[in-house]
């Protein structure tokens, strides 16, 4: 895969995303199957998820605007119909988080994560095909989210609700509300008279004021109530990808006119990424401590295509960060695609060795994302 934008475009339309078409869906049943065995086979857990039929109508949405075939129609259709007629909680409203495999509701509870990304989903699918009904029920979930989530006194929004929206114990996580900001820019985009862009502006002051470290940019991922890092070693974890990952939305945040010069914060949040999260290959560790230590030395796919989406966004606007965008490129093209079938491998160790051989859906998103951004630099 090159630096071209004939290239990038045909490794999605050609490639990835016709692969998932053809073994990703349930052709007997309805919906997306949660992962692939390197033979492409899908191998049922007995339930399927929101999170993969949200990220897939977004991956699937997207084929349909770089101009792919009637397939990619079928295939944002085939997923759209069976997320909104099985997932959609009829008695409560907002989503259940997983269902059987034929589409009984099995795990009802109301997960922010997913409903982030059920908003998002929802959002790009009407911004590229102009769905009204897409639109009406990324509102829906926004308003329920105000509603019935919303955190007040600590700020943010409950990670975890049961069905009937009681909040459940747990702790409080930024990378839920990181994909809220995801898919209220989203939002934002094509409701822009809605207010996602002040929520997502009030979102992004917590992570200024309490998730990331004002001083080193290193991002906290797991808190107590009352947003302080959490005991243990969890209250010490940061996930370099993330801090990629938000720069990407604070540079998105940016553009789209949001409040406040947040351009320090995303350069900081990069600059502890790319200082302590990056190998001396060029791989992005799986997890490092907040002094920049490595904790977890595999590579998972999403780490690498953030980093792949960050390197691109300052290509953008700085020609002498081209160099490393392409390094980003060719370490992904040369390590993480599999030719054999068109995919991308899910887990690498430090050593380079394939980890997992299975291919899981909710990837596609990062990668498509992620060369999204490539495409426009490309050439």
């Amino acid at each position: 895969m090159r630096l071209t934008q004939a290239s990038l475009r045909a490794h999605l339309v050609d490639e990835l995303l016709p692969m998932w078409a053809r073994h990703g869906l349930d052709r007997a049943q309805g919906g997306y199957w949660n992962r692939l065995d390197a033979r492409l086979a899908p191998t049922p857990d007995g339930y399927k998820r929101l999170v993969v039929h949200a990220r897939q109508l977004y991956a699937f949405s997207r084929a349909q605007e770089l101009g792919a075939g009637a397939w990619a129609a079928e295939a944002t259709a085939h997923g759209l119909e069976f997320l909104t007629r099985h997932f959609w909680d009829a008695s409560h409203g907002g989503w259940v988080l997983t269902t059987t495999d034929d589409g009984t509701p099995l795990d009802r509870t109301k997960d922010l994560y997913a409903q982030a990304f059920a908003l998002f989903g929802l959002a790009e699918h009407h911004r590229v095909t102009r769905a009204p009904e897409s639109l009406r029920l990324a509102r829906e979930t926004l308003a329920l989210l105000r509603a019935r989530m919303r955190e007040p006194r600590a700020g943010g929004f409950h990670e975890r609700t049961s069905d009937d929206w009681r909040p459940l114990p747990g702790p409080r996580l930024q990378n839920p509300h990181m994909h809220l900001v995801e898919a209220l820019l989203s939002l934002h985009g094509v409701a822009p008279a809605d207010g996602a862009l002040d929520e997502a502006a009030a979102l992004i002051e917590l992570l200024a004021s309490r998730w990331a470290d004002p001083k080193t940019g290193a991002l906290c991922e797991s808190f107590d109530a009352r947003w302080q890092p959490a005991a243990g070693e969890a209250g010490q974890a940061v996930e370099p990808g993330h801090g990629f990952e938000w720069y990407a939305l604070l540079r998105r945040f940016a553009e789209l006119g949001g409040a406040g010069d947040r351009a320090p914060l995303a350069e900081r949040l990069f600059g502890f990424a790319e200082r302590h999260g990056i190998d001396a290959d060029g791989g992005v560790f799986d997890r490092v401590d907040r002094s920049g230590r490595p904790l977890h030395t595999r590579k998972r796919l999403w780490p690498q295509t953030e980093h792949l989406k960050a390197r691109a966004l300052q290509a953008a606007v700085r020609p002498a960060a081209r160099p490393r965008l392409e390094a980003a490129l060719e370490h992904c093209s040369k390590r993480y695609v599999d030719p054999a079938t068109g995919g991308w491998h899910e887990h690498l160790g430090r050593d380079g060795r394939v980890v997992s051989e299975a291919q899981n859906a909710t990837s596609v998103y990062h990668v498509v994302t992620a060369l999204g951004e490539v495409l426009k630099v490309a050439d």
